[in-house]
């Protein structure tokens, strides 16, 4: 076996078991979910999921409101790393490839003289970028729609508008899954406080089944949550290692977390 095969069987086989890793892991939190939920009954699984919901909303909410004041602070750590990946994919789209010796691009006309003879490559080269940046298809095309839309609307060029809308995203999903997470340990700390259990009275059976039914439910919120997650980590999980995933390819093209949250 060549030393090229031997690469390639091995990073097949590692897909394979992170594959099987992923699969585990949801599994396990789908039924760990389920477990809990039979033993907490429908009422408290009810409740669960009302602060889920609500730590959901709280997030949206607070991110809305004060992730934009992070930006300032963060633009002058991305605008020359984004710049940059721009510039280079702005020259590969027009067909100029980097010296192999000294890695630069003899190009004879400006980046901005370049998108302004062919503006349609902008959409190419924005998508492009998030794209390097390890985002999934789905999230790089929202990201490069947002930013072809602040180009128009603001009259400002690619780059610029590349660097609003990357320091955009980061600090208000970041904002957005710090605040989940901090919302949602505080409410569960709240409704545990009185070690209650409720039950309805003489219908064990719907509570068991109901239960482990809401507990199911809640445990598809936990995975679609985690999926979610991986969606900006496409440097470490690429996006077809997941499709490979029956689990997480279900979670992934239903996409539960993002048709309810928005930027």
């Amino acid at each position: 076996m060549s030393k090229v095969e031997s690469i390639v069987e091995s990073v097949s086989s590692l897909n394979v078991s992170v594959n099987a890793v992923i699969n585990v892991l949801l599994i396990v939190i789908l039924a760990v979910c389920a477990w809990q939920g039979y033993k907490k009954g429908i009422i408290m699984g009810i409740i669960e999921v009302l602060v889920i919901i609500l730590s959901l909303y709280g997030a949206q909410l607070l991110s809305d409101t004060y992730s934009y004041e992070v930006i300032p602070v963060l633009k002058p750590f991305v605008s020359g790393y984004m710049e940059a990946q721009v510039e280079t994919n702005t020259y590969e789209a027009f067909g100029y490839t980097a010296d192999e010796t000294t890695g630069n691009y003899n190009v004879p006309y400006s980046m901005t003289d370049m998108l302004n003879a062919d503006p349609s490559k902008g959409e190419e080269i924005a998508f492009n970028t998030y794209k390097e940046l390890g985002l999934y298809d789905d999230m790089a095309q929202n990201l490069t729609d947002k930013t072809m839309a602040y180009v128009r609307d603001n009259g400002a060029s690619l780059s610029s508008a590349v660097v609003t809308t990357t320091c955009q995203s980061i600090t208000w999903y970041g904002g957005f899954l710090l605040a989940f997470i901090i919302i949602f340990a505080i409410l569960m700390v709240i409704v545990n406080i009185p070690n209650l259990s409720f039950k309805l009275p003489y219908v064990g059976i719907v509570n068991d089944i109901g239960g482990i039914v809401i507990g199911l439910f809640v445990g598809a919120l936990f995975c679609s949550v985690i999926v979610w997650v991986f969606k900006f980590a496409g440097l470490l999980l690429p996006e077809e290692t997941l499709r490979a995933t029956g689990l997480a390819d279900f979670f992934l093209t239903r996409d539960l977390l993002g048709n309810y949250i928005s930027l």
